[in-house]
């Protein structure tokens, strides 16, 4: 049963009215799908062009991802080009990849031409490179040399993410005619809240924002009112760097230049964003241990999947049979006192969390900025006397369970408090360690978090317990 589209109108207007409900806008998007399918059944076409073009991009990929592949075609034939262009840029790669599968070549040629230049790097990394070279061909020359000039910065660079559409303007003009130079060029600009003053060469000489323009005295030059202290970066500069930079100074944008100081692009805050969003993504995987996949959950192929996640298994399956092994080693201990084994499982979960949180603050404090290499010293002073002082803590509670499952020898009170504080101290020192240790070799840190760091510390506890068994126990 279809809902008549004037009960969806006036739902819609009634949804309207409730400001600040967080759920207004989903469910919105849920009557703008009926109203649209609704629309296509009666090939209402003026109709449905005017009502999808009411919602931002944001809202139309929401709204695109409830229909199918045929009415996702009609839609992308009927939004304006420059809409079509930034809700295209909005979507998944995979999603990406099914519509240049069904687009003519025209269509896709208007899409690639309105997309922002850093937007349209961004889509020929997400593809094949035979595809890339196609696309390539369809664009215009002056497109084309933008395109390549971005691409052949490395990855996760400064040029990378940049775009070369920014207001510049010479230090000579006056603030009226600064303002006249943004009303001509403005609407081809990525953002227009800040203006570069450069040299003859292209070389950065300093920044004025709009506001200062707009308040300025008219016949004042640009070079009395420009900031001549300019917060920059370089072409080859990591994205991580470059988004704690905008957070720290809260810019808008942010210049680029290259090795000779010339500006040659700017990276504005909603490419950040999305960099933040991936580099947190990677994280997270990374910490579990699993290699982030390049599009979302369920547009993610489910072999694409297996092989994200079963090489660290495996790894990890390989590297935790050294514990047999030790086990193995030293069967003769165990076999004298077997309630040995009781407290296993304690040691090797207490060392695990111990070290899990100990990589988790040194990781985030490397993310953040907050510590660097050069504080080794202090981090592993810091966590050498945490650990002691957590485990000194938890291994009168190791006595006190050892006390319960086997009151008669004091022998094996001793030797479990005496192991659990060593393994918490251990896991406290590794868990701050190995991420720098990573930091050092060029390794992303939260790779040394999570599994990884839990089978490390399980391996250096039973290590640490069973030889102080050995020695305390065994004479006795």
């Amino acid at each position: 049963m279809t809902i008549p589209l004037q009960v969806i109108k006036i739902l819609k207007i009634g949804l309207s009215l409730k400001r600040g409900l967080f759920i207004r806008k989903r469910v919105m998007i849920t009557f703008a799908v009926a109203e649209i399918q609704e629309l296509i059944r009666k090939k209402r076409y003026r109709d449905l062009k005017e009502s999808i073009s009411e919602f931002l991009p944001a809202d139309v990929v929401q709204i695109l991802r409830s229909l199918d592949t045929s009415e996702r075609l009609l839609i992308f034939r009927l939004l304006p080009k420059d809409l079509a262009a930034l809700v295209f840029a909005e979507l998944g790669p995979e999603e990406k990849r099914e519509l240049l599968d069904i687009f003519t070549e025209e269509q896709i040629r208007k899409i690639l031409e309105e997309m922002d230049p850093d937007d349209r790097t961004e889509l020929f990394d997400e593809l094949p490179a035979i595809i890339v070279k196609k696309l390539l061909r369809l664009l215009s020359p002056p497109d084309r040399e933008i395109a390549y000039d971005l691409m052949k910065y490395p990855e996760h660079s400064a040029g990378r993410i940049m775009t070369p559409e920014f207001v510049d303007i010479k230090t000579h003009i006056t603030a009226e005619e600064a303002i006249q130079h943004i009303r001509r060029t403005g609407p081809d600009k990525e953002t227009i809240y800040y203006a570069y003053i450069i040299d003859a060469n292209r070389k950065l000489l300093g920044i004025t924002s709009l506001k200062d323009l707009l308040i300025a005295d008219p016949q004042i030059k640009v070079e009395d009112i420009m900031q001549k202290e300019v917060i920059s970066v370089q072409t080859l500069d990591d994205q991580e760097d470059i988004a704690r930079i905008i957070q720290r100074y809260n810019l808008l944008a942010v210049p680029v230049v290259d090795s000779e100081h010339r500006l040659v692009g700017i990276i504005t805050v909603d490419d950040i964003i999305d960099v933040i969003e991936e580099e947190d993504t990677e994280d997270f995987h990374r910490m579990a241990a699993m290699e982030a996949p390049a599009d979302s959950y369920l547009n993610t192929g489910f072999f694409t999947m297996l092989f994200k996640r079963f090489p660290w298994l495996l790894a990890l399956l390989v590297t935790s049979t050294l514990t047999s092994n030790i086990l193995e080693h030293y069967a003769p201990v165990m076999q004298m006192v077997v309630a040995l084994a009781f407290f296993i499982p304690m040691l090797c979960d207490t060392g695990g969390n111990a070290g899990t949180q100990a990589s988790t603050i040194v990781i985030r404090g490397l993310a953040v900025g907050d510590i660097s290499l050069k504080d080794t010293l202090k981090i592993l002073t810091r966590e050498s006397l945490t650990g002691i002082t957590l485990g000194a803590t938890l291994g009168i509670f190791g006595v006190i369970r050892a006390m319960l499952v086997q009151n008669s020898d004091p022998f094996l009170w001793v030797t479990v408090g005496v192991a659990l504080a060593a393994t918490v101290l251990a896991g406290n020192v590794a868990g701050a360690l190995l991420p720098l240790l990573a930091k050092i070799v060029k390794i992303d840190p939260a790779v040394m978090a999570g599994p990884f760091i839990t089978t490390i510390v399980d391996l250096t506890s039973l290590f640490i317990y069973f030889e102080l068994a050995k020695r305390i126990l065994m004479p006795h």
